[in-house]
C-alpha cells in the first residue's frame, strides 16, 4: 500500500528534480506506458482530449527533453512550481489516485517574475519496479491562454 510519507517523499523529488532543471531525470518518474498530458480547463471539462502537450510512453518524455535541451534555442529562464497540499482521490491494492493545485512561475533575468500556469494536477501512481512512478498526469490549466514560453514540464 502506498502511504502519505511515500506520496511527499515522491512529490519533494518530482518538483525539486524540475525546478533544479534535472530534466534528464525527469522521464524516470513515469512507468514506461503513461500518459502525460498538459490540456486547457475547458476540453477537459468537455471530456476532449485536445491537449496543449501530450506524451502516452517514457519515450515521448525523452523525446521532449531531449528537445528542451538539444534543440530548441530559448531565453534563459528559471522556473519554480509551488504544489498544493496532495489529496488522495482513491486508492486500491496496486495504485493511488490524487490531486493538488500547482502554480508555476518563471523569471527571465531581465524580467519579474510571472505566473506561466495555474492547474490542477489529476494523478495515477503505482509502484513499478520496487519505485513509485506515475501511470497517469493530467495537468488542467485554468486559463485559455498560457505564454508561448510554456516550455518544461509541469
Amino acid at each position: 500500500m502506498i502511504d502519505r510519507d511515500a506520496l511527499r517523499d515522491f512529490y519533494d523529488d518530482y518538483y525539486n528534480a524540475l525546478d533544479d532543471v534535472r530534466l534528464d531525470e525527469w522521464p524516470g518518474f513515469f512507468t514506461q506506458a503513461c500518459t502525460y498530458r498538459v490540456i486547457p480547463r475547458e476540453n477537459f471539462e468537455a471530456g476532449y482530449t485536445l491537449s496543449t502537450i501530450y506524451a502516452e510512453t517514457r519515450g515521448m518524455l525523452i523525446d521532449r527533453v531531449m528537445g528542451l535541451t538539444r534543440t530548441q534555442m530559448y531565453a534563459p529562464r528559471s522556473y519554480r512550481r509551488f504544489p498544493g497540499p496532495v489529496r488522495i482521490v482513491s486508492r486500491d491494492e496496486n495504485s493511488v489516485r490524487t490531486r493538488h493545485n500547482l502554480l508555476v512561475v518563471q523569471t527571465l533575468i531581465d524580467k519579474q517574475t510571472e505566473i506561466v500556469l495555474s492547474a490542477v494536477c489529476h494523478d495515477v501512481l503505482v509502484l513499478d519496479d520496487q519505485r513509485l512512478r506515475l501511470r497517469e498526469r493530467i495537468v488542467v490549466f485554468d486559463s485559455e491562454m498560457i505564454p508561448n514560453s510554456l516550455i518544461y514540464p509541469a
